[in-house]
């Protein structure tokens, strides 16, 4: 689906129109369902939270603002649905550790403060890539979209995608290297 006929989608569904919301999952449930289950890991709970996203994004497609990737804002709604279902219903995952300090730590024994410390370096080095390319790299690692899924998405030839996220990656160590000076 491309940007316009995604707007197009959203402007029909702020109007109530539930076929719009249709052609919505029918293009991108699939990648909704794997962006769910990579963090989830439960089929079922992946299952039900797509379900829920669906519904989510009726209530919510007013918020939407058109040319800022609708790819990356389906994604980053998926994702924080699944890390709320995480944080309510799988608590265990989150612990706070007061002995050694008032840091939250991860289950993987990383604090939440070195994550976030790593995510606004990635975020920033993201930032400095071209819009395609971090569509590119946000479909591959975000979505776990492969080459020839990402190519039907955006209509352009798989080894087009597959170069333009090897430069990006590329850009993206260059960047990180920069960055650790």
């Amino acid at each position: 689906m491309t940007d316009l006929q995604f707007d197009n989608c959203i402007r029909l569904m702020i109007e109530k129109d539930r076929n719009a919301l249709k052609d919505i999952y029918t293009a991108y449930a699939k990648q909704i369902y794997r962006v769910i289950l990579g963090i989830v890991r439960s089929p079922q709970d992946a299952e039900d939270l797509t379900s829920d996203f669906f519904l989510k994004i009726w209530e919510i497609a007013h918020t939407y603002r058109s040319g800022q990737g609708h790819k990356r804002w389906l994604t980053v709604i998926a994702r924080n649905l699944a890390l709320d279902h995480l944080r309510k219903n799988h608590p265990e995952e989150f612990t706070l550790d007061d002995e050694n300090s008032s840091a939250y730590e991860l289950s993987d024994g990383t604090s939440v403060e070195e994550n976030v410390s790593r995510k606004m370096s990635l975020d920033r080095a993201l930032s400095r890539l071209s819009q395609k390319e971090r569509e590119t790299v946000e479909m591959k690692l975000g979505m776990e979209l492969t080459f020839t899924e990402i190519a039907e998405l955006t209509g352009e030839p798989q080894g087009t995608v597959a170069w333009r996220y090897r430069q990006a990656v590329s850009k993206l160590k260059q960047i990180m290297e920069e960055e650790q000076l």
